[in-house]
């Protein structure tokens, strides 16, 4: 399977694209929109901002304004229209939120009748336009249900508000001839092991697009990484290919022992010279090494283990952000 969260992207790409072709209709020029749309996909999804402000609606705004006064210089005769694209982006946050057919309708009454948009629409555009939104809102819908399963469900545990450890739950009925041993022993076997991955991958992929349609940009996900995937390369290239996406990748961290770090220190670098996001618990094969902690988006500590007091006194040397295990407790440093 692809990167879900880049299929996301291109969805919600071709959705604005189709927007503007609707509303613009023959006064629509992509040199104009583009420009709009690069720029609301790179604030809304991935918080990347110039201009600083509590809210985000109102950086966003700002952002979007700043492009708006900058392409009215370079097109004087055309400002306004650009300032009609400016005042249609201010609907789209909105049609985001949508998530039932009459918060849609409204909308679109709210949008149809704003003075401040200069456009003439015909019956045509209004109805493409209710179209397009209510399929929007299904299709979202449908990825939900996608991905909300009655049989698999994560299980989180947060440690300091956003960072939170995933494993993977099975709701399935199985037979009772099975003793819950024997469940348990197949659940925990080397290939369904590797295969909970995969599906927890997919599953962390989309509770990231959920986050972030929700603006909250701050949670990220570990989970483990089987070590029985190292004698495979092809599986993990087609399981790591869903975090094929430069922000996922920061989002989504792949925890390892430190042990099972020094026996694969080859692809392991690797991933992380690819971007993927690799954290390490240390164990007892540690060996005071800091130079290669330097590498880990995160070091996970036992409070109990001979090395803490070290690791904790030296962590502005390591450079790489400290979590401590302390019984079930986790604390981020």
């Amino acid at each position: 399977m692809n990167c879900i969260f880049d299929d996301y992207m291109k969805f919600i790409d071709n959705f604005l694209s189709s927007y503007f072709r609707i509303l613009l209709a023959n006064k629509y020029e992509r040199s104009l929109v583009r420009p709009f749309i690069d720029k609301y996909i790179s604030i809304r999804y991935y918080n990347e901002f110039v201009i600083k402000e509590n809210k985000f609606t109102e950086r966003l705004n700002k952002e979007l304004n700043s492009i708006a006064k900058e392409m009215i210089k370079e097109n004087e005769d055309k400002s306004e229209k650009i300032k009609n694209i400016f005042a249609l982006f201010s609907y789209v946050l909105f049609i985001e939120k949508c998530e039932t057919p009459n918060e849609l309708n409204s909308l679109i009454k709210t949008l149809f009748s704003d003075t401040t948009i200069t456009l003439v629409y015909n019956i045509t555009a209004k109805e493409e336009l209710t179209a397009l939104l209510r399929s929007f809102l299904s299709k979202k819908q449908e990825l939900s249900k996608v991905f909300t399963s009655n049989e698999f469900s994560l299980n989180e545990k947060k440690y300091q508000g956003y960072i939170s450890m995933v494993t993977l739950d099975q709701n399935c009925n199985l037979s009772k001839l099975y003793s819950e041993y024997a469940i348990e022993k197949a659940y925990n076997s080397e290939m369904v092991n590797e295969n909970k991955l995969y599906l927890s991958l997919l599953l962390i992929s989309y509770r990231v697009i959920d986050d972030i349609t929700k603006l909250n940009f701050k949670n990220e996900y570990v989970v483990d990484f089987p070590t029985s995937l190292f004698g495979k390369q092809k599986k993990i290239l087609k399981y790591l290919r869903v975090l094929d996406n430069e922000f996922l990748k920061s989002k989504v961290n792949l925890k390892l022992k430190y042990k099972e770090y020094k026996e694969n220190k080859k692809t392991v670098n690797k991933l992380i010279n690819e971007g993927f996001s690799i954290c390490v618990e240390l164990d007892e094969s540690y060996d005071m090494d800091f130079d290669n902690l330097l590498l880990f988006s995160y070091i996970f500590v036992n409070k109990n283990a001979k090395y803490y007091d070290i690791i904790i006194n030296s962590r502005e040397d390591i450079g790489t952000e400290i979590v401590v295990l302390w019984g079930e407790r986790w604390k981020l440093l």
